[in-house]
């Protein structure tokens, strides 16, 4: 969504979930079933999307996705402009989709 604050708009991203949940199959394995059809097509599609949003302000379903914490903390000396990460943003996103990838190769067998 998008917000505006002194004269520019700003671009907010919300995310609402991104880990796979342990004990989820991502493949088939020892007769038993993946999660659902698809399961590593809609995790593919779900980070081609987060990769290609604009982000000035990122937000989560959880405050530690966004390190909301310690935003609060700063939020009185330095004000709104806390929360303004891309680069946070871009971080989290590395690193949920590189936890993604290790357990996909994982249970193909890759490690």
């Amino acid at each position: 969504m998008q917000t505006h604050e002194g004269g520019r708009t700003l671009n907010v991203v919300i995310v609402g979930g991104w880990a796979l949940n342990p004990g989820v199959l991502l493949v088939p394995s020892h007769g038993k079933a993946a999660a659902y059809p698809g399961i590593t097509s809609d995790f593919e599609h779900t980070f081609a999307i987060l990769r290609a949003l604009p982000c000035d302000i990122f937000l989560g379903a959880h405050g530690v996705y966004f390190d909301m914490l310690s935003k609060l903390d700063r939020l009185a000396k330095e004000g709104s402009s806390v929360w303004i990460d891309p680069g946070g943003y871009r971080s989290a996103i590395r690193e949920h989709e590189g936890a993604y990838r290790k357990e996909l190769a994982q249970q193909q067998g890759k490690k």
